[in-house]
């Protein structure tokens, strides 16, 4: 809740951050793990975004901006698993010497695979004269509670990493985000989508405030809001932060 209405810590709720309790400094499971219940929490976010707000959208340019923000949510979404089973993955089999150490994982993204991809194609075909809240939260319904139990187990793997080496660790993971950031640029992934849509999924303020995520230099908020931002302006209304990171009421909520 936030200002008495409903907001996007659920209805799927968010997940408490493995560094509030443990020292990141102590192993790089831990580091591995927060990071990503980091990314996770962003999915969570932009998730319930999509869910609380899709009966309250009615204007046909609304309507229209909504669409794009579940396909935007979407991409998001399956370019994040992609990189894990291209590239993180891959990596930490190597470094452990376990192939197929994250195969549970990688069985539950085909889990929900499906079922994230008809969100997308709905959200990519559909005119807001077509549009209808019931029938895409509907298909929400059918794969969020696979993808939430999915973002939970998938942190607590990782946090069973701590009998590896934490350098080495933290070496592979570190590698594995530079590559992961190298694909993204490679693959065209546009800043005037990506960069506004994901710092408006980081609520900087969650857990008191204590985690610098995503780590940026202090303009990148001011570039996106004045510059990246523009081209989509009416889909960033549905994000739950500000690119500062502060959280904001729902503007479509009731």
């Amino acid at each position: 809740m936030l200002d008495g209405k409903p907001w996007v810590d659920g209805p799927y709720p968010l997940l408490e951050t493995p560094s509030k309790t443990q020292d990141l400094a102590s192993h790089g499971a831990i580091y591995a793990a927060s990071e990503m219940t980091h990314f996770h929490n962003c999915i969570i976010c932009g998730l319930n975004s999509i869910y609380l707000q899709a009966t309250h959208v009615h204007e046909t340019a609304d309507i229209s901006d909504f669409l794009f923000f579940g396909k935007l949510w979407s991409d998001f979404v399956d370019r994040h698993h992609e990189t894990e089973g291209e590239t993180i993955f891959p990596d930490l089999d190597a470094f452990t010497g376990e192939k197929g150490l994250m195969q549970h994982s990688v069985e539950q993204h085909r889990a929900f695979h499906s079922g994230l991809l008809k969100l997308r194609e709905y959200c990519s075909i559909t005119s807001p004269e077509d549009y209808s809240s019931e029938a895409l939260k509907k298909m929400i319904d059918g794969f969020a509670p696979m993808l939430q139990q999915h973002l939970s187990e998938e942190a607590d793997a990782l946090l069973g990493l701590k009998k590896y080496d934490d350098q080495g660790l933290r070496k592979v993971w570190k590698a594995a985000e530079t590559k992961a950031r190298a694909k993204s640029r490679a693959t065209g992934a546009g800043k005037e989508e990506v960069f506004p849509f994901a710092l408006g999924l980081a609520d900087r303020t969650y857990e008191g405030g204590i985690h610098n995520f995503p780590p940026l230099p202090f303009f990148i908020p001011y570039l996106v809001h004045y510059w990246f931002s523009t081209k989509h302006a009416g889909t960033w209304r549905f994000l739950p932060c500000d690119f500062w990171g502060q959280p904001r009421p729902l503007m479509f909520v009731e």
